[in-house]
């Protein structure tokens, strides 16, 4: 293994044992887990500055001295038989990493290249990791021997766990890669929004899909959310309203200014813009303003077999299937039907016949305190949400209510929990 530093400003010998010049950076590629280093930089003694592939170079060899161990760079031919090349503005080179900031994707927070850790994998010499810690600055700095003597600890964080904030480098990130961030909790990504500068934030929130989008969004300190609505246009904000939950749709509108709102909700689909507006009318701190307006809900004389093929046809996410609310023709509610009740039901029994007609329920207009304590009294995680005629207008979840009620300085402290890699390990 060696760092950049330790090559960077090293004198290149060809075959023929003559020094040629100077290397100066490294060109690499994307790949995953590692960058492969594809060619050197050097500036030779006419003071051009030219790249060499990296398979020309034969060894990293260590001069030692009374000081310090030194490498040079040789070469595996003389440099008349090599074909040096000019740098294209598409390279990407090692010195627009150090220096600058990324993002520790399992860490959750931006951090300062100081160095860059490079070694063997698989047989191509590549980028392994960086070095963010005081002792890696420190060394490169040329205080390696007063670095060694401290107790710092090295921090280096793995390359596979890096992502890119420089535009053109993310970009290429993004395509290789797929994008570490969005697999980040929305809170985490809030979180290292706050770190960045107007620009980066709205880099990294354009690459987001909708849904993570909507609720980074939700969950970000008011600076970060003013500071992506003024970067991103009307259309980016209908597109992504129309597909998300209405709750959410809604949540994210009571950020703005009343006349951006207006303006968005005159552009969306006209029943998605009169659900946003029912629940942008509740109360704040009612049930109507956090409720969720997608569940699922089927008549008390649909069988069964009918629900299970409804079920199959409309293949609701997991977190909608909790239970299903069954409602008579004014769309009252009238009962609960479990999972496990439906399944072991005779297909052809009626719904009506086999639903918990006991439902433990909230009013719209029911304070979130008063739904958090009616939930953790029945030990309930999802509780409907009724009008004053027992139509059944919402659900709300024992997460929402926890968000709502939970202290701000709770909601933004940086505690960070262990994390499980998708290898297994931490």
């Amino acid at each position: 293994m060696v760092y950049f530093s330790e090559l960077k400003g090293r004198p290149v010998f060809d075959a023929d044992k003559k020094n040629i010049g100077v290397l100066t950076d490294l060109v690499f590629i994307h790949g995953g887990d590692y960058a492969e280093i594809t060619h050197i930089v050097c500036v030779f003694e006419d003071k051009s500055v030219r790249k060499i592939r990296f398979s020309l170079v034969d060894e990293l060899k260590g001069e030692k001295s009374r000081v310090s161990e030194k490498i040079i760079v040789h070469l595996n031919k003389p440099l008349s038989k090599i074909t040096c090349f000019f740098i294209e503005d598409k390279d990407l080179i090692l010195s627009e990493v150090v220096d600058k900031q990324v993002i520790d994707v399992n860490g959750a927070k931006i951090v300062r290249v100081n160095d860059i850790l490079l070694g063997k994998v698989g047989g191509k010499f590549s980028v392994v990791a960086v070095a963010v810690g005081k002792k890696s600055f420190l060394k490169r700095i040329g205080l390696k021997s007063f670095a060694n003597s401290t107790k710092l600890k090295e921090q280096i964080i793995a390359w596979e766990s890096v992502e890119a904030l420089e535009p053109r480098m993310h970009g290429l990130h993004l395509k290789v890669q797929k994008n570490k961030i969005a697999d980040l909790h929305p809170e985490d990504i809030a979180d290292v929004m706050e770190d960045m500068s107007h620009k980066e934030r709205v880099l990294i929130f354009n690459t987001l899909d909708k849904q993570v989008a909507a609720e980074t969004l939700i969950g970000a300190e008011p600076e970060v959310q003013q500071s992506v609505f003024r970067s991103i246009k009307v259309d980016r904000i209908k597109e992504l309203l129309e597909d998300i939950q209405t709750d959410q749709a809604a949540d994210i509108l009571s950020l703005m200014d009343e006349s951006e709102v207006e303006e968005i909700l005159g552009r969306l689909r006209a029943d998605k813009a009169k659900a946003i507006t029912k629940i942008l009318n509740y109360d704040p701190e009612s049930a109507g303003a956090i409720m969720d307006t997608s569940f699922i809900m089927i008549p008390e004389t649909q069988t069964a077999q009918q629900t299970i093929d409804l079920l199959r046809k409309i293949a609701p996410s997991s977190d909608k299937i909790y239970h299903i609310y069954v409602v008579d023709r004014q769309r009252r509610l009238v009962g609960i039907l479990s999972i496990r009740g439906l399944l072991i039901a005779p297909p052809d029994e009626k719904v009506g016949e086999i639903m918990h007609r006991e439902v433990i329920h909230v009013k719209t207009d029911t304070p979130k305190e008063d739904i958090a304590k009616t939930i953790a009294r029945y030990d309930i995680f999802v509780i409907p949400v009724v009008s004053d005629d027992n139509v059944l207008r919402g659900v709300v979840t024992a997460d929402d209510v926890l968000t709502e009620i939970m202290p701000d300085e709770w909601k933004r402290e940086r505690f960070r929990p262990h994390r499980t890699k998708k290898n297994g390990k931490r």
